[in-house]
């Protein structure tokens, strides 16, 4: 075991909308790149949360606060259950991203809810929050975030290479990252796999067929074509 280490929790919501994503990990100081995961959950959104935050970006600014407010308080209050299965150990740090209303660097705007104050003043744990909002007004694209990551905690691949809701590559070279969205990846799995009555493609399957259209998915990976954009395979 590392002779000094740091427990952090990591919260992560994303676009795919599954739910609540939760990990524990221990971090060597010494040495990022050497870490112990202690424990992972995924706590799933009910329907009622699903639709809240699938129609956030279409609240006012007085209603999307109170919605900043509510999901702040549904994560701290995920927190103190994560903490309590895993059997209360000592938390060093809590780092929520939050969830993504909208993000439109180009207009110097992003959005994330969760708030960090009631986050806060109910876990009573050091807090790090609004990950974006200082890159973007510096005129970054405050996404993706993994790439300081790839750097710090897997310094032997020169290519980290992260599927989620959109898919982004890390490539590092000299001490140096760069780093940039590729594609929609899991975002238009979940589209097509709720058209067969399925909220996600669990282990693949199903594999979709072509349809009279001509826009599918299949095994091989061809094409998809869907909300006006289209992707080719590699």
């Amino acid at each position: 075991m590392y002779h000094n280490s740091t427990n952090v929790i990591g919260i992560m919501s994303g676009t795919s909308l599954d739910g609540l994503d939760l990990c524990l990990v221990k971090f060597n100081d010494d040495d990022y790149s050497e870490f112990q995961i202690i424990k992972g959950v995924t706590y799933p959104y009910s329907k009622k949360w699903i639709n809240k935050l699938t129609n956030s970006i279409n609240l006012s600014n007085e209603n999307l606060d109170l919605l900043d407010r509510e999901y702040g308080k549904l994560i701290s209050d995920l927190i103190n259950k994560f903490i309590n299965e895993c059997d209360n150990p000592k938390v060093d740090l809590v780092s929520s991203h939050g969830h993504t209303v909208f993000h439109n660097p180009k207009n110097g705007i992003t959005k994330q809810i969760g708030n960090g104050k009631i986050i806060f003043d109910n876990i009573n744990t050091n807090l790090v929050y609004d990950f974006r909002a200082q890159d973007v007004k510096l005129g970054g694209q405050g996404a993706p975030l993994v790439p300081i990551g790839d750097l710090n905690l897997f310094k032997n691949y020169k290519y980290c290479l992260n599927l989620g809701g959109f898919s982004n590559i890390s490539i590092k070279e000299n001490d140096t990252i760069i780093a940039f969205d590729i594609s929609p990846v899991n975002t238009v799995l979940n589209h097509y796999s709720k058209k067969l009555g399925f909220e996600y493609d669990k282990n693949g399957l199903p594999i979709i067929k072509k349809d009279s259209k001509g826009a599918f998915v299949d095994k091989r990976g061809s094409k998809v074509s869907s909300r006006g954009y289209r992707v080719d395979s590699a």
